[in-house]
């Protein structure tokens, strides 16, 4: 039985990709500080016995300061918890032998879709994390897998563009647009973000970068039109002054590489939000 190892297992992405992997049959373990403060990625010594105990064959690394805003407030916080709580993993896994399948962003690309260009703290902090994993699979020859993820959305997600419009539009409340709602995200469904982790796990992707998502962009403005439709009702909008610093206008994924190795996306926009309505209902 393959034990893999989860850092952030108490979040939205963490907890599902854990029991997806449960009912397939794999020995998992969470570390997460929700469930114990001292189960921390900047806490090297208490990451590294536990994996000294379990001896996972993977590490799959989803602990993170994973939003905008805070990399913005405090750029240092940002990085500890990207950069440093990162490169703690790779060492731990460096010397117990594991993989690591890290979580990364569409954020690191800014507005470039062609190569990474980040425009955040955020980014920035993704970027170099990446970076630690393709030198430590150099150097060490550990299997490194990193996976770029753009808006993932699903059953209780809070501080997605979906799921804010969602709650308005079910309360019939106001949406705020920030700026002409041009701004585009391949916005994917939790599920496929699952499924791309179990072919990781599984050895069917070799180390590397891969983008997962869709491969489709959708904007702001028709992600509200969608959103209406599906609710069968004229949503209420108003456009605000655009003022996200570091918030890329455009979000485009390249899904070819990972579709050579077996990813496709399931899930594609219209049936996920139709899911999640009927799951919101519930």
């Amino acid at each position: 039985m393959t034990r893999v190892l989860i850092t952030g297992s108490q979040g939205f992405i963490g907890g599902y990709v854990s029991k997806l992997l449960s009912a397939r049959g794999f020995k998992v373990k969470g570390y997460d500080l929700i469930e114990d403060e001292q189960q921390d990625i900047r806490n090297e010594y208490c990451l590294e016995k536990i994996v000294e105990k379990f001896k996972p064959v993977w590490i799959v690394h989803f602990a993170a300061q994973c939003f905008l805003p805070p990399s913005l407030k405090n750029p240092q916080n940002d990085a500890l918890i990207n950069i440093i709580g990162t490169l703690n993993v790779l060492e731990v896994a460096r010397k117990n032998g594991c993989g690591v399948i890290f979580s990364s962003s569409g954020a690191v690309y800014g507005n470039n879709f062609q190569y990474p260009e980040p425009i955040s703290p955020y980014g920035v902090s993704k970027l170099c994390a990446e970076k630690y994993m393709n030198l430590y699979h150099d150097l060490y020859g550990l299997n490194t897998v990193v996976f770029r993820f753009s808006s993932i959305y699903g059953k209780g997600r809070k501080k997605t563009s979906i799921n804010l419009i969602l709650e308005k539009a079910l309360k019939d409340e106001t949406i705020q647009i920030n700026g002409n709602g041009q701004q585009t995200r391949d916005f994917t469904h939790v599920s496929d973000v699952a499924e791309a982790i179990h072919l990781a796990v599984t050895g069917k992707m070799p180390s590397g970068t891969y983008d997962i998502g869709t491969g489709t962009s959708t904007s702001i403005n028709e992600l509200v039109t969608l959103i209406g439709t599906l609710l069968n009702k004229k949503l209420k909008t108003e456009h605000v002054p655009a003022n996200m610093v570091g918030d890329p206008k455009r979000n485009e994924l390249n899904v070819s590489k990972a579709a050579i190795y077996g990813f496709q996306a399931k899930i594609h926009l219209y049936e996920g939000i139709k899911q999640l309505i009927e799951e919101i209902k519930q």
